[in-house]
């Protein structure tokens, strides 16, 4: 399976974006430094004359990383320019996009997995 930011980089492509990593990895440190602390992906659509910033997760995840994102002292200014500042989170192919809001760094539900079925709430069988 595909990292989520493989996965972002190939939505975004499909959608028409001009999409890239921005994150990265030093070696000598082993670790990996994200765009202004917060982003893995920009993304730029010309004929919507539109730039994304993009955090790329687990599923599991999205909570950390938009705390992560709303901490970062970049967030209001690339929202004051006219970027969209988003976190998705991937579980397979299910996809959850959260855009980050001007003013109060709100996190707006874009896009949400469909539900799974069976489990909890499911419908119990007989027991006996």
């Amino acid at each position: 399976m595909s990292s989520p930011t493989a996965r972002t980089l190939t939505t975004l492509r499909q959608a028409g974006y001009l999409a890239a990593p921005v994150e990265r990895f030093i070696a000598h440190a082993n670790i990996r430094r994200d765009l202004f602390g917060a982003f893995d992906v920009l993304a730029v659509h010309s004929r919507r004359k539109e730039f994304l910033v993009v955090q790329c997760t687990s599923l599991a995840h999205v909570g950390d990383r938009l705390a992560k994102v709303r901490a970062a002292p970049a967030v209001p200014p690339l929202l004051a320019a006219g970027a969209a500042v988003e976190v998705w989170g991937w579980d397979g192919r299910r996809l959850k996009r959260v855009s980050v809001q001007p003013g109060d760094l709100d996190g707006v539900v874009l896009v949400a997995p469909p539900r799974r079925h069976g489990g909890r709430g499911g419908r119990q069988g007989f027991l006996f």
